[in-house]
């Protein structure tokens, strides 16, 4: 009896990941995606950084924060050449690599509040908002445990 609908497995019958994930994770990353962009204009870069990120610490705490989200996207990109070579063990460790790129963002939107005074901006309380969210989503997920689960135990083809 398959725990989800068959939408949800690929062609070896493995779970696939949900897509709510990939657009978490996509919004994580976001810092990373302007970091790129601005590095690619280069006679705009500084002015672009600025842009985004005002307080120059701001943009090296937000990438540093979301190492572990870009690793863990990087792994569930990667999910078909590391179970060919029989490797299963990562996935234990993705899902608190997740947790961790949250929680990090988390405490980051956090610390620029406390260095704002507590003044509100509304780019920082949707962050905060969407970060609570996920975190929640990430933690409770019936689909995500069931994906890790099947991804430990390799498959034959």
């Amino acid at each position: 009896m398959l725990k989800l609908p068959l939408k949800y497995y690929d062609e070896s019958g493995r779970i696939l990941p949900p897509k709510w994930l990939y657009v978490i994770l996509a919004l994580f990353s976001l810092d990373w995606i302007a970091f790129i962009f601005s590095l690619a204009s280069r006679s705009q870069t500084e002015a672009l950084l600025k842009l985004f990120y005002p307080q120059s610490e701001s943009l090296g705490l937000a990438l540093l924060s979301s190492v572990p989200i870009v690793l863990g996207l990087v792994l569930i990109s990667q999910r078909e050449r590391l179970w060919k070579k029989g490797i299963t063990g990562w996935s234990r460790a993705l899902l608190p690599l997740i947790l961790v790129g949250v929680i990090a963002s988390l405490s980051v939107q956090f610390y620029h509040i406390v260095s704002v005074h507590w003044g509100f901006e509304m780019i920082t309380a949707i962050k905060v908002v969407v970060s609570i969210i996920s975190l929640y989503c990430i933690s409770r997920s019936r689909h995500l445990r069931w994906m890790i689960q099947d991804w430990k135990k390799p498959h034959y083809e």
